[in-house]
């Protein structure tokens, strides 16, 4: 959701920078960092990924289509991330601990596709308060889910990550993020 204003606001003030934008697991983010492939990396899932300085805290949120049902579904049909994914981890045992069956059904590294199975109706998901998009619906303990761990969003630079056009966009990232709500407008929901 904030990567089209941290661009725009960088381009405009670097109009000469070269950004190429790498949108893949984290996992492969750190990698294509410590391989000097990437001067800066976005990353969530930051527990255990070495450098990584946390930027952002938001909550991890049940979400499902505001125009279906499907959170009403016996077994709860969901859409998450690969078994390695602390998000999905979180998800399927918060819902074995509340006793909710469910079944997998798409599976996914890209919090877009998951998005897209959520706002077709196909599927509950969880994603971060940042991935929240127009047409889903915030899910909570009043419809049966069980609360989620909050999320931390972070930064690891490799060694072109300390040049000053990539400094430049790291600050860009940083007064982007601070300038996002720290709750959503649940009126919005």
């Amino acid at each position: 959701r904030f990567l089209p204003e941290i661009l725009a606001r960088f381009a405009a003030s670097n109009p000469r920078a070269e950004v190429t934008v790498v949108c893949a697991p984290t996992p492969l983010l750190v990698e294509a960092v410590r391989n000097d492939e990437l001067d800066v990396a976005i990353i969530t899932h930051v527990r255990d990924k070495g450098q990584a300085e946390v930027i952002r805290r938001e909550p991890l949120l049940w979400v499902g289509s505001q125009r279906h049902g499907t959170h009403e579904i016996d077994p709860l049909p969901l859409a998450l991330g690969r078994p390695t994914c602390d998000w999905r981890r979180a998800a399927v045992e918060g819902l074995e601990r509340a006793g909710r069956r469910h079944r997998l059904l798409y599976v996914s590294w890209n919090s877009t596709a998951v998005g897209a199975a959520v706002l077709a109706g196909l599927a509950v998901s969880v994603l971060p308060e940042s991935a929240f998009r127009q047409g889903m619906r915030v899910l909570g303990e009043q419809e049966g889910f069980p609360r989620l761990p909050s999320v931390e969003i972070g930064l690891v630079r490799g060694r072109g990550g300390r040049n000053p056009v990539a400094e430049a966009l790291c600050g860009h990232i940083l007064s982007s993020l601070d300038n996002l709500s720290t709750g959503m407008d649940r009126a919005a929901v």
